[in-house]
């Protein structure tokens, strides 16, 4: 009801609108009904909202218009068009239908971005039987808010449409959930602050019920913020592009590897009869990374002979996904960056992809079950280690922070895996299990590779301690957990050869193929990713928002060269501030726990590496070091909330990204100072022994 209310901030056009509910026809058209329903879409709204909203039409493919027929030949004196800023249309008319006369066109970037409004008035009124609207450009591509023909002007006509955004601010639906997440993390923070207040005027204990119940509070909300309070994907749970990607990319890997999927989907499409003979379609190439025109029956004739008595079971899951979405949002999923995990997470991705059958609702709903019941597991956990208190600390900072929001990968399938077994481990740590927890640390590694950062923060933190004090049995907890990294590399290693075969036989190259892949990937510069990298790379003249070229089949093509260009100049500068963040981290927890080591070392994994926004989620990590200073709490809530303030800052992603590598590298460093600076607080949990001695005890947090 909520997301119905919010986008429902349409604006109806004045009488006399010849067009109005009059029939659409067209070619490469989706959507025709929202073209001409007399209502304009938010002003400034972007076109992929109002498209899913069913508030514009979409107009793609070379070739592709739309033909309004009002019956009998009237004058026409006015006309509107609302279209998306980035895309070059034009409307002709015609009284016959074969001779046609342009009278308005648009040109991309003439206004600010998203849908504008355009009007002219015909000096003279001609006689117009038939309206004729199309794309131009590289793609042909237009989103259509709303055409309307008048005989005159109406009242107003030269009066400004009132944008998104105007008093009162119209925001979209997930601007809004980011300000009061960011709210919640804010009031965390405060009272977590309040908490330290009290401790050092010599009251702890002061209002403690009080900080207790709200601190409850703000960890149930910011639980149920991470699922956007029951709104999930504003109107389901599946996240269809995420899980197309996985359950498609896993269950077919013997056949399309990581170069195949897009290509192959194509040519299902073109079997099933919704591609017309001769497609012709931009499609990323998943060898290179670039966006290519990809010929649906060569595809065809490609990948139908090699996925072999798979091919109809491989269509039939595509046409699942293609029809759970529509036409022009399909598109935008064959211009992704395909499917990347590594074999490893094949394992448990491919059985039960393969086990689920053919892709249907319920199928694809169970599986996008699986990360919530892994999470619920390891918050379980979380919460045995560390108690309560600072398991909510934790909470507040996964369920609010911006760049890791459920948008991203909810509702997909096995997306946060990785998270569960990093999150496991450091309380396995935290209970004394280092064998178990390095086992668990050394899965998340080869799950996705970057949470070996945690195993580097634990093992250069005790690198620094052998060097001082020469001894094994100063590090024996350490070494017990490399134990166990190197028991589950010695499992999962052989058995997703397996895996990456499909089961039936061994692939030996699949770790080759993974690896080659992933140069490909980190060779190509994204607007969401954060890192220290991304940080030292942002220059105000190689901005996306300035350098972007709508209706271009790689709009950010000059961008990536950019940014690939202050990547390789700045290589020396990353090196001297990656080794200075890891020698500090090394310094800062040569005399904290085990368990604080490898929380930490969620930090260095924006120090080494530049990764897309949403696997932000692991500096949940960081929040647990409230166990050792109640500093922590503030800093990461603190953290959280400024994140949540971002997208009201900038529109352009590579900005939000920029300035949230920022925020996480600023929040990283002092969390290193705070920690470094004197012995563990009074009632922190000591160091843990050699064998386990049962739970230790948590300190309080507030």
């Amino acid at each position: 009801m909520l997301a119905s209310l919010l986008l429902a901030a349409n604006m109806a056009l004045p009488s006399g609108n010849l067009l109005l509910g009059r029939e659409v026809e067209g070619r490469g058209l989706s959507g025709a009904p929202a073209a001409t329903d007399g209502l304009l879409a938010p002003e400034g709204s972007f076109a992929r909202d109002v498209e899913a909203a069913g508030q514009a039409a979409r107009l793609d493919g070379r070739g592709a218009l739309l033909v309004v027929d009002l019956g009998t030949p009237r004058p026409v004196g006015a006309l509107l068009l609302q279209a998306d800023a980035g895309d070059a249309c034009t409307v002709e008319s015609s009284v016959d239908g074969k001779t046609w006369t342009r009278i308005l066109r648009v040109e991309p970037g003439g206004a600010p971005g998203g849908m504008r409004t355009r009007r002219v008035e015909v000096p003279a009124a001609k006689e117009v039987r038939y309206l004729l609207g199309h794309a131009e450009g590289d793609e042909g591509s237009c989103a259509v808010g709303e055409l309307a023909a008048f005989t005159t002007a109406p009242a107003g006509w030269t009066e400004p449409v009132p944008a998104a955004g105007a008093s009162p601010p119209a925001l979209a639906l997930d601007d809004r959930l980011a300000a009061f997440k960011a709210l919640v993390a804010l009031a965390a923070a405060v009272l977590l602050g309040w908490g330290l207040v009290l401790e050092r005027m010599g009251a702890p204990e002061r209002y403690g019920k009080l900080r207790d119940r709200a601190l409850a509070a703000l960890g149930l909300l910011s639980t149920a913020a991470f699922f956007n309070f029951g709104l999930f994907h504003f109107g389901r749970y599946v996240h269809v592009g995420d899980a197309y990607h996985y359950f498609v990319g896993v269950k077919y890997f013997p056949e399309l590897g990581y170069p195949g999927l897009y290509e192959a989907t194509l040519a299902a499409e073109r079997a099933a009869g919704l591609l017309p003979p001769g497609s012709v379609l931009p499609v990323r190439d998943l060898a290179t990374n670039a966006i290519v025109a990809a010929s649906a029956d060569e595809a065809l004739a490609r990948w139908e002979p090699r996925l072999g008595r798979r091919w109809e079971a491989f269509v039939t899951d595509v046409l699942w996904f293609r029809t759970r979405t529509t036409p022009e949002a399909f598109r935008r999923f064959l211009v992704d960056h395909g499917y990347n995990a590594p074999p490893s997470w094949g394992i448990l991705g491919g059985l039960v992809a393969r086990a689920a059958g053919p892709a249907t609702d319920r199928s694809v709903l169970l599986l996008a079950l699986l990360d919530p019941a892994l999470l619920l597991g390891a918050w379980l956990l979380v919460g045995r280690a560390f108690g309560w208190r600072t398991a909510c600390v934790a909470l507040v900072f996964w369920g609010t922070n911006f760049p890791g929001r459920f948008t991203w990968t909810g509702g997909s399938l096995l997306r946060m895996d990785w998270l569960a077994a990093a999150m496991a481990g450091v309380a396995l740590l935290k209970l004394g299990r280092p064998r178990l927890a390095g086992s668990a640390l050394g899965l998340a590694t080869l799950l996705r590779l970057f949470p070996g950062a945690l195993l580097l923060g634990l093992g250069a933190a005790a690198a620094w301690r052998f060097a001082r004090e020469r001894r094994f049995a100063a590090v024996r907890e350490e070494l017990l957990v490399a134990r166990g990294a190197l028991g589950a590399a010695l499992v999962v290693v052989p058995l997703s050869l397996l895996a990456a075969g499909g089961f039936s036989g061994v692939r030996w190259g699949a770790w080759g193929e993974f690896a080659a892949n992933s140069r490909k990937h980190l060779a190509t510069p994204l607007t969401n990713n954060v890192g220290l990298g991304t940080a030292v790379t942002w220059r105000p003249w190689t901005r996306g928002e300035a350098m972007v070229k709508p209706g271009t089949r790689e709009p950010l093509a000059a961008w990536k060269e950019a940014r690939r260009a202050a990547l390789d100049a700045a290589r020396p500068v990353r090196a001297l501030l990656a080794a200075a963040f890891l020698g500090s981290a090394a310094f800062a927890f040569r005399r904290r726990p085990a368990w604080a080591a490898a929380a930490g070392g969620a930090g260095l994994v924006f120090v080494l590496a530049d990764l897309t926004g949403y696997y932000a989620s692991v500096l949940l990590l960081l929040g647990l070091l409230a166990a050792e200073r109640r500093e922590a709490g503030v800093v990461t809530s603190a953290l959280s909330a400024a994140t949540g303030v971002v997208p009201f800052l900038f529109s352009f992603e590579d900005d939000r990204y920029a300035l949230v590598s920022v925020l996480v590298l600023g929040a990283f460093g002092l969390l290193l100072a705070i920690l470094a600076r004197g012995e563990e607080p009074a009632g922190a949990t000591p160091r843990p022994s050699r064998r386990r001695t049962g739970r230790p005890a948590p300190s309080p947090v507030t």
